[in-house]
């Protein structure tokens, strides 16, 4: 198992209990192609049922 730092940790707790459903904020501002493909690169690594 990882070892996280006591900032990572608390970073990932705060990520949790600060999550909002924003659908009505949707803004037509485009997203940087790097920040997106970060966001795609984590959600890839990311578990998922049966395949964790």
């Amino acid at each position: 198992m990882n070892d996280f730092s006591e900032q990572e940790k608390e970073s990932f707790y705060k990520a949790i209990y600060s999550r909002r459903d924003v659908r009505s904020n949707f803004t037509s501002e485009p997203i940087d192609t790097q920040v997106l493909m970060r966001i795609l690169e984590a959600a890839h690594h990311a578990p998922s049922v049966g395949f964790s």
